[in-house]
């Protein structure tokens, strides 16, 4: 998945946003320390795009953040510099595991809980800024692929979770709407998280971890994006998980180019 970023700005991501009139900086953020190790290292690279991100808004610029992990929201959402904001999390899978309920050992598993302020405390209070979310502000949508007690780990700590199904049993507004107004009226901003495999795989396949069949269209998740607006300003987006190898035909290339620009649309 580390490789889905560069092959975003290879295959023309940078060229397409100036032709819509955007002004465009590409920066790599890269660890320092010379060893390297799973979470040491990764919570680094929070601390270090979390200074990127505040430094792109004091500039008056949009960070979009191109990550193989979806934890990388935790350095945009440090950098975010709005004190009420929340966080709009697509993902398959919950990403609502702590240590003490984790079967796999992935910290990439973690990472909605690390932002909520459920585990790896230490370490999260090292990355500038960094607070923890207030739990009422996160919404988890298209989710399909939960952990056990995953999902009602994030209802009972008063996030708002819209999975897969629910937007297959009716449309994505009816299915939205509700949790948008809720969400808008406790916070000032929204943080925009995408992790690919929310994508149905059959339409778009983003990497090895899509384990379930379902998942939304594209259509469908452009179609949430463009609800989102509506209602609430989105200050920041993370665009994560996809693995080009998975990407035979350039489906999944081709979608998250397009969702991108729609993200960043005046319209």
């Amino acid at each position: 998945m580390g490789n889905g970023p560069g092959h975003f700005v290879g295959n023309g991501l940078a060229e397409l946003l100036r032709a819509d009139g955007h002004k465009v900086f590409v920066e790599s953020v890269e660890p320092k320390a010379e060893f390297r190790a799973e979470i040491q290292t990764q919570f680094e690279l929070y601390g270090l795009l979390a200074e990127r991100v505040a430094e792109a808004r004091r500039d008056g610029n949009f960070p979009l953040i191109l990550s193989g992990n979806c934890g990388a929201t935790l350095g945009a959402i440090a950098g975010a510099g709005t004190k009420r904001l929340g966080v709009i999390w697509f993902d398959a899978h919950g990403d609502f595991n702590t240590p003490e309920t984790t079967t796999s050992g992935f910290l990439d598993g973690m990472g909605l809980a690390v932002a909520a302020g459920l585990c790896w405390k230490r370490l999260a209070s090292a990355i500038p800024n960094f607070s923890p979310l207030a739990k009422t502000n996160i919404l988890h949508v298209g989710g399909r692929d939960f952990d056990r007690e995953e999902k009602a780990s994030l209802e009972r700590v008063g996030a708002t979770v819209v999975d897969a199904a629910a937007i297959e049993q009716t449309n994505v507004r009816d299915a939205l709407q509700s949790a948008l107004l809720k969400l808008r009226s406790a916070a000032e901003a929204a943080h925009l998280h995408i992790d690919l495999d929310v994508l149905n795989p059959r339409e778009a396949a983003a990497n090895e971890f899509v384990t379930r069949e379902g998942g939304l269209s594209v259509m469908q998740l452009g179609e949430a994006i463009g609800l989102i607006k509506e209602n609430l300003e989105i200050n920041s987006a993370t665009v994560a998980a996809f693995d080009p190898k998975y990407d035979r035909q350039a489906k999944t290339l081709q979608a998250g180019l397009k969702l991108i620009r729609q993200i960043l649309s005046s319209e």
